[in-house]
């Protein structure tokens, strides 16, 4: 059953989702996995292969498009704008590890994945809807685990 892991960012700014994202899928590189990002439209996939030139620091992750003819498969990030997994059978879908989803609604197709990463700000509309989402999955029984990123950085700074 995939399991959920909501990352609550002590941040206001939505611009801190991305970031984190970013981030997040370098992580999954390193540790042997891939990830595929669901962003809201093509400009968070422009602002997001701009950060994927620079996450890992000083390096580049490689990433593709969902959707674009001669996508790499094997790239260990691949982006997606809009609704795009809601027209993807799950078995052509180029990666299956992560789901890091943007998108202030849950996914389509989220199942077809191991993991999904939600990421929350402190903006209103995104808790609102990071709100919606976890009721979403608890009452489907998918596996339910929450990272406070504002209380670790607290307790590490102690």
């Amino acid at each position: 059953m995939t399991r959920i892991d909501f990352y609550v960012l002590p941040a206001l700014r939505l611009d801190a989702r991305e970031q984190f994202a970013a981030r997040l899928a370098a992580k999954a590189f390193r540790q042997g996995h891939r990830s595929l990002i669901q962003v809201a439209d093509d400009a968070g996939v422009e602002r997001l292969a701009a950060l994927l030139w620079e996450e890992p620091r000083n390096a580049f992750l490689g990433h593709a498009r969902l959707g674009t003819t001669g996508i790499d498969h094997r790239a260990p990030v691949v982006l997606a704008a809009g609704q795009a997994l809601s027209r993807m059978d799950p078995a052509s879908l180029p990666v299956h590890d992560l789901l890091i989803n943007l998108e202030l609604e849950v996914p389509a197709r989220f199942a077809a994945f191991d993991r999904v990463a939600e990421i929350i700000c402190q903006d209103e509309t995104v808790r609102a809807a990071g709100r919606a989402s976890y009721r979403y999955y608890r009452e489907r029984g998918y596996p339910l685990h929450h990272h406070d990123l504002a209380a670790r950085k607290t307790s590490e700074s102690t």
